[in-house]
């Protein structure tokens, strides 16, 4: 409901307008009268309406004065002023202090019912405008943050260089700048209840997960970061302070990962294994501490996962065999394993040399059409050593398939930011200047960018989302061709139609009629 003050010196005028207002009508209501420009500044303050209608010439502060004042203190509300007095100097002044409309008085019922619809349908649209710009800050700070703790993930797997101007990280620079980090990295046991999991139960187990690995963090250290790497294989990134002593910190940290243990344990019923990185100075170090931190928590692995993945990338790039590799890595594992273990293991290597060949496949630079396959990748049929090659097979087959060079995970959430901001922002006139400001890219290569990501052009994806919803609206039959034209962005009707006939192979007119 929009709020209304009136100041006048006039009593008669205060009451005229109280009651000829169509209250109801306008969805507004009286926030209260004053009798002069004291007065006035008083109940605005108090009241911050959104609309003003007040007299010039008052005694003591005059409406202009009044004016100047709120204006001075950054009162956003619409005035109307209401004066029986034609004075140019006055209404060059108003119109500097951005007053909406200027009448003299008496005026009639309609010109003050026709001034008060107009001041509020500006309102609402500076409101819808607003709405629009807050929706886009949100959109553009949700990208940002994105795109930080994509950075941190790229660094920690080695697939960006740390002083390309690309990466971005998250928290704040100083955390970067002035502060040392070291790695913890979280394995979580695959027992047989994880492995037998959907994959939406397995999602619902990573978003618990993260919650209270976040919330102690808070409470514990602040000065962090907690990412999920992949699949099984989460890290924490501490930083602390280069002063404090190396045994200090130590200690800190022990306390951090038996309490994060314990709580996952106790809240969870999830087991994890931990293993920490040396403590390093420069965000370029951080695939070496992470490095360290997978041979800590890889000890006793046969040939080791970091070893293997290592040997998988090397493969991957040369296009050498990638099965040998796999093979020494399983006979490994089974040598620790007695006979009666064997049949649990089988099921935990297929997920564990999957998730292990997509983190290869991302190290090398490669990047599969879907990669988020978990732990539901792990079927039950899996219960020996032939199980598990057949398995493998079919993977290695879907990765010589499928394997495309990798589009750059900054450019890639650009062309997601674009495509989400086309489906929301449709009706207004999008322009790719404008976008290309937003994302600081050049115009012409985000074209380019939008274009390999989508398979179309920039324009021609607006076309198609803007006329998609046009025939959803012509098919539902509540508008007119005009109106449907004008909620999807276009203002010439003709054009419209034009268009609509060449993209959908029909008339709009004919597409209404069925």
């Amino acid at each position: 409901m929009w709020k209304i003050a009136i100041v006048d010196d006039d009593f008669q005028v205060l009451r005229g307008l109280r009651g000829i207002i169509p209250w109801e009508e306008l969805d507004a209501e009286l926030v209260g009268e004053a009798i002069d420009g004291e007065e006035g500044l008083e109940l605005i303050r108090r009241s911050e309406p959104d609309i003003v209608i007040t007299d010039l010439y008052m005694p003591g502060i005059s409406g202009i004065e009044m004016i100047q004042q709120l204006r001075s203190e950054g009162f956003q509300g619409r005035f109307i002023i209401l004066s029986g007095y034609t004075d140019f100097e006055y209404a060059r002044q108003a119109i500097r202090l951005d007053v909406d409309d200027y009448l003299n008085k008496p005026g009639t019922v309609e010109q003050i019912r026709e001034v008060l619809f107009r001041t509020i349908q500006g309102l609402e649209e500076s409101y819808l405008e607003n709405m629009e710009k807050n929706e886009l800050l949100h959109s553009v700070k949700h990208y940002e943050d994105r795109l930080a703790q994509d950075g941190l993930i790229a660094l920690l797997n080695g697939r960006t260089d740390a002083n390309s101007s690309e990466v971005q990280l998250p928290g704040p620079s100083e955390w970067w700048a002035s502060m040392d980090f070291q790695i913890v990295l979280l394995e979580l046991v695959k027992t047989e209840r994880i492995c037998g999991i959907s994959m939406a139960d397995w999602h619902l187990f990573r978003f618990a997960m993260s919650n209270v690995v976040e919330e102690l963090l808070q409470q514990e250290w602040p000065e962090s970061h907690f990412v999920w790497l992949f699949d099984h294989y989460s890290a924490l990134v501490l930083h602390m302070p280069r002063e404090e002593a190396a045994e200090a910190a130590n200690q800190r940290m022990d306390r951090l990962v038996q309490k994060l243990s314990s709580c996952l344990q106790q809240y969870l019923k999830l087991t994890v294994k931990t293993g920490i990185g040396s403590r390093r100075a420069e965000s370029a170090e951080l695939k070496t501490s992470l490095d360290e931190a997978f041979q800590g928590v890889d000890a006793g692995k046969g040939a080791g996962a970091v070893e293997l993945v290592g040997k998988l990338v090397h493969v991957l790039r040369s296009g050498e065999d990638i099965r040998q590799p796999i093979r020494q890595y399983v006979d490994g594992m089974e040598a620790a394993r007695t006979d009666g273990e064997r049949t649990l293991l089988y099921k935990v290597l297929a997920a564990e040399l999957w998730t292990l060949l997509q983190y290869a496949v991302e190290r090398a630079g490669l990047q599969l059409d879907e990669q988020e396959e978990a732990l539901i990748a792990q079927p039950d049929t899996v219960l020996n050593r032939s199980d598990l090659e057949k398995f493998m097979e079919a993977k290695i087959q879907r990765i010589r398939q499928q394997k495309q060079p990798a589009i750059g995970q900054k450019h890639k959430m650009a062309v997601e930011f674009m495509v989400q901001y086309i489906h929301e922002h449709y009706a207004r006139d999008i322009t790719l200047d404008e976008l290309a400001g937003q994302l600081f890219i050049s115009k012409n290569y985000l074209n380019q960018l939008f274009k390999k990501v989508t398979g179309e052009t920039f324009m021609n994806y607006v076309i198609r989302v803007r006329l998609e919803k046009a025939k959803a609206l012509l098919l539902e039959g509540q508008l007119l061709i005009y109106e449907v034209a004008e909620r999807v962005g276009y203002h010439n009707v003709p054009y419209f139609s034009t268009l609509f006939k060449k993209y959908c192979g029909v008339n709009p007119s004919d597409l209404l009629k069925k």
